[in-house]
Parts: C-alpha cells; sequence; structure tokens
C-alpha cells in the first residue's frame, strides 16, 4: 500500500483535488444566491441578464464576473479568513481601509474629481436661484481629515479643507458653514466612529450647534433629553476589513418628545427603527433608513409652525432628531432617492431655513445632488 502511494503520489493529489473542485462547484451551483450580505452591510449582485446589447459591449462578462465574487460559496468565510491571515502578517490595510491608533479605520482617499464637485456646486446654486428661503450648506469633513493624531505614519490622503473652502467660496446665494475647527478642537472626544465612516451622535450635535449658532437660534442642551447606549456597533469599514482585532463602536440615540414622524407619507413608529438596533446594520436605526421623504412634526399645536428642510447624505440621520427639537416640522429628502420630487414638496411649504448637509467624500463623488433642481 505504502509502495502503491509512493508511486502514485502526483496522480492521488492531482484526484483528490478534482473531487474538490467538482464538490465545490456542484454546491456553489445549487447553494440559493444572496440577495444581502450582513457581514459586509450591502447588497449582492444578482445574475446578470444574457442580451446581444450586453454581450457585444462586454458588460455582460463584467457584471457576470461581480456576480461570481459576490455568490462565491462560503464567501463570509473566505474573507474572515483572509483577515485574520493578513493581520498575521502584519499587514496594516485592507480593502482600501488601513488601520490607526486605538482601533480607528481611515478609507483610502488618494484622488478627488474635482468636475464632480463643481457639478454638485453648480446644482446648489440653481437651487438656491429657484428658491428664496434661508440655505446653509454643511460639508462635514470625513474623520482622517480631523483625527490627523490618529492616522498611520505615510497615509498621504486627500488634504479635504482647501477642497470645502473652495467649495463654500462658489456659491452664489446659500451661506457655507465650515465646522472643521469646531470638528478640530473635539478631536480627543468620540466624534466619529472607529470602525465607520460616519461621524458620531455628538459630532453631529457639534455640527448641530455650530449651524443653529449661524442662524440666530439655540441649540437644544443635550442634559434635556434621555440618552440610550448600543453596544457592539461594527460599521462599514469593518465591513470591508473583517478585521478580527476591530473594536466595536457605542451609538448613542436620545429621545425627542412629542413628535410624529412619517416616511413617504406613511406612518412610523419614531424618528427610530429600535429593531435595527439589534441587527448587524446599526445605523439604519436613525430615521429608519434612508429614505425619499422623512417627515417630523410635532404633536403641540402652533398656528405658525417653524419648518426646516433638510436635505442630506446619511451623515444627515444622525442630526436630525436635533432639528427636531428646535423646530415644529422638519422636512428631510435624500436626493439619492426620488419617489417624491422636491419641487413639489418646495411648492406645497414654506420653509424658515434649509440646510444641505453632506460628507465630503460624498460630496465629491455623488451623482444623485442634480435631483434637488427637479
Amino acid at each position: 500500500m505504502r509502495n502503491f502511494f509512493k508511486k502514485n503520489h502526483a496522480l492521488i493529489i492531482i484526484l483528490f483535488f478534482s473531487v474538490f473542485l467538482f464538490l465545490f462547484s456542484v454546491l456553489d451551483v445549487v447553494t440559493p444566491d444572496r440577495d444581502y450580505s450582513e457581514t459586509e452591510n450591502r447588497p449582492l449582485a444578482s445574475a446578470p441578464k444574457i442580451t446581444v446589447k450586453n454581450l457585444i459591449s462586454g458588460r455582460y462578462s463584467s457584471d457576470y464576473e461581480e456576480y461570481i465574487n459576490d455568490q462565491f460559496i462560503l464567501r463570509d468565510f473566505w474573507i474572515d479568513t483572509k483577515s485574520y491571515a493578513e493581520s498575521l502578517l502584519g499587514k496594516t490595510e485592507n480593502n482600501g481601509i488601513v488601520y490607526g491608533d486605538d482601533g480607528y479605520m481611515f478609507e483610502k482617499y488618494y484622488s478627488v474629481n474635482e468636475r464632480r464637485i463643481q457639478n454638485n456646486v453648480n446644482f446648489i446654486n440653481q437651487f438656491t436661484e429657484k428658491y428664496t428661503p434661508n440655505t446653509t450648506l454643511i460639508v462635514v469633513p470625513n474623520s482622517y481629515e480631523i483625527l490627523g493624531n490618529k492616522l498611520p505614519s505615510g497615509l498621504k490622503n486627500v488634504d479635504q479643507q482647501p477642497y470645502i473652502e473652495e467649495i463654500y467660496a462658489s456659491l452664489d446665494s446659500a451661506q457655507g458653514l465650515d465646522v472643521s475647527d469646531t470638528l478640530a478642537k473635539h478631536s480627543d472626544q468620540y466624534i466619529y466612529y472607529r470602525t465607520d465612516h460616519h461621524y458620531t451622535t455628538y459630532g453631529a450635535y457639534l455640527v448641530y450647534c455650530e449651524h443653529m449658532k449661524q442662524i440666530g437660534l439655540e441649540p437644544v442642551s443635550l442634559d434635556k433629553f434621555s440618552a440610550h447606549e448600543v453596544e457592539a456597533f461594527y460599521g462599514t469599514h469593518y465591513s470591508k476589513t473583517k478585521y478580527h482585532a476591530a473594536k466595536p463602536d457605542i451609538i448613542t440615540y436620545y429621545d425627542i418628545p412629542n413628535k410624529e414622524v412619517s416616511v413617504n407619507n406613511k406612518p412610523v413608529d419614531g424618528m427610530y427603527n429600535t429593531e435595527m438596533f439589534r441587527q448587524r446594520d446599526k445605523y439604519a436605526a436613525f430615521l429608519h433608513g434612508n429614505n425619499s421623504l422623512t417627515v417630523i412634526r410635532s404633536t403641540e399645536e402652533n398656528e405658525n409652525p417653524t419648518r426646516l428642510l433638510l436635505i442630506k447624505d446619511s451623515f444627515g440621520n444622525e442630526i436630525a432628531p436635533f432639528y427636531a427639537a428646535s423646530f415644529d416640522e422638519v422636512y428631510i429628502v435624500d436626493p439619492r432617492y426620488t419617489e417624491i420630487p422636491l419641487s413639489s414638496i418646495m411648492a406645497e411649504i414654506e420653509f424658515d431655513e434649509i440646510l444641505i448637509l453632506y460628507n465630503f467624500m460624498n460630496f465629491a463623488e455623488d451623482t444623485n445632488i442634480i435631483n434637488i433642481t427637479y
């Protein structure tokens, strides 16, 4: 028997490997496709349709490659294994995310789409030319811009501040509000999540306070609200790396009393979908996720209600409850979702203030801001 294995060593390895590949391929085919990856916190690619146009253009090939990569059997296991192996080898980055001090993770961002930035500024100028209420633009710097003392050495990311200043200088009617200094003064506090690209609720509160001061209103003190903490939050940066030694974040949210909320004209229970705090994508609890239109109204009657329009990306989700404490009605529009055109809202509602709020990296890349002009 020993001689048999010795003589047929190469053949046995080839046979074993062939059987392994066959079984793996069969399992890969019979395993149902998944729509969403809880691990990576994103939708997964579905099987592309075969059309003559897609075949000729080459799109089918690229879409099919993406589909195979997303639906590969035991994908989560292989991602975990890759992350663990790379950390053992001393790698300090994975999938475009670099590891900083104190458990912070930062996205590599080496170039910026200047044309996209200018286009988005132009769309805001078109919007303010059409509508007259007081409009403020806040472009929130991303965490690496503020938390310089946490960055790994040698990280040469885009310097966001000159671009932010240029954005504000290019505005026609809207007022730009630079919050970089305010956030920098609190950089030793928990103002950005470690494992996620968003600022924390306290970071959002600091931005809210600066805006309220700019428009001549008194910000509401946090002491007036009951605070709740949700532990074991692993955000978008962690989803990309699956870093085994990641330090989980804590989400804080506040009860804002006497409010009724609707999402796309349908009533919902409060400003938070608390069920999501028990899921992996805990950030989606704020405002019940990203939606075309969310409206928060005071249940207390007021003959002349104060109204704020918040046009935002996901950085607006944590800050919106604070505005709900300061205004009788807050209308929240996400241009990435266009079920309800903004023009129809502007035709019906008169706003005291309009706030457009984006994080810098999204403002520099988003192709949906044009929707505010419709």
